[in-house]
């Protein structure tokens, strides 16, 4: 069985040979690439050569251009610092100063360096991998690029302020989400992983009144151009899971460590949601030993329904041991 007919399989609750491995890399891929994070997030085929070694090597059921959330942020012209070692950043956000939504422009992601690698990573993760895997390209959820734009602090304040401008402002992302998002399923993307770490961050309220509603359009655009939706929201989502199984409805729902998985699986089943997750990436892939992963590897395995996938809540650190990979893998 390819790894691309176990994620189908899962997803329709047929039967699988192994639990699908969904892990997240991002720095282990570039380390497995033996390149600088500089490099890994600013040439596509050193993303591709990263993430074809993590699958093979670790077994992992996906290939993905995923790296930093800046993408996005660049093509609308904010100024991106690539540390040689770090994740990409706005020192400055966009908009944190002077929220003037005429600086703001929707743009072929074709037209814009950062956006275009991403692309680019996409279409060439399928020519490579044919269909074999699963290819995964990314956007960054309304808010979270909201969030990229002004600065998470900034927009804090606007949420407690139910500032005027915010629904313009989100629009405008939504605008360009949907292209970017399109560009990748025209270039062979299989799913498109929404990240939206905000969403975690700002209570169940907040969320129904500005968040919620994007992820759903965006999820049903995504839909409508012919591909499926991974939803990753890092942190604390316990309180904002039945909206998200109800109203925003992707296909893959990652639950980070602190959510409880077990009760997750049975809150969505039905629903024809699946749910992802959920072993701690740092305190039991980086810092854990054998027993510790495999502990709580079999503990989301025995949690599993038939349509649950694994991997860990978020991003596998890049120094995560290969014994403590390879354990898990053997697991599923």
């Amino acid at each position: 069985m390819t790894s691309k007919e176990r994620v189908y399989n899962r997803l329709a609750g047929k039967a699988v040979d192994k639990i699908p491995n969904l892990n997240i890399v991002m720095g282990l891929a570039a380390k497995s690439a033996s390149v600088n994070y500089r490099e890994y997030a600013s040439d596509y085929r050193k993303l591709v050569e990263g993430n074809l070694i993590c699958a093979q090597k670790y077994g992992i059921d996906a290939v993905s251009s995923i790296s930093d959330p800046m993408r996005e942020a660049s093509a609308f012209g904010a100024v991106i610092e690539m540390p040689e070692n770090g994740v990409p950043f706005s020192p400055v956000p966009l908009l944190e100063q002077n929220v003037d939504l005429k600086i703001l422009k929707i743009t072929d992601p074709h037209e814009s360096a950062r956006t275009l690698d991403r692309i680019k990573a996409v279409e060439l993760l399928r020519s490579k991998v044919l269909n074999d895997y699963p290819v995964i390209g990314w956007v960054e959820g309304v808010l979270a690029e909201t969030a990229d734009l002004r600065g998470v602090n900034s927009l804090m304040m606007d949420i407690a302020d139910d500032a005027s401008f915010l629904k313009d402002l989100m629009d405008t992302v939504f605008s360009q989400q949907c292209l970017f998002a399109k560009a990748q399923i025209d270039a062979g993307a299989d799913f498109i992983g929404i990240g939206n770490a905000v969403a975690s961050l700002i209570g169940p309220e907040n969320y129904r009144i500005y968040a919620m509603e994007y992820d759903k359009r965006l999820t049903e655009y995504i839909h409508s151009a012919g591909a499926k939706v991974k939803l990753h929201i890092c942190g604390n989502t316990t309180q904002i899971r039945e909206m998200i199984r109800d109203n925003v409805r992707p296909d893959i729902f990652d639950i980070d460590w602190m959510v409880d998985f077990s009760s997750t699986i049975e809150m969505f089943k039905q629903s024809g949601v699946c749910v992802n997750g959920n072993m701690d990436p740092v305190g039991v892939m980086l810092q854990g030993d054998i027993s510790s992963v495999k502990n709580a590897v079999l503990s989301c395995v025995n949690s599993c329904d038939d349509k649950t996938f694994i991997s860990a809540g978020c991003e596998i650190p890049a120094d995560t041991p290969d014994e403590n990979l390879q354990e898990m893998n053997n697991l599923l």
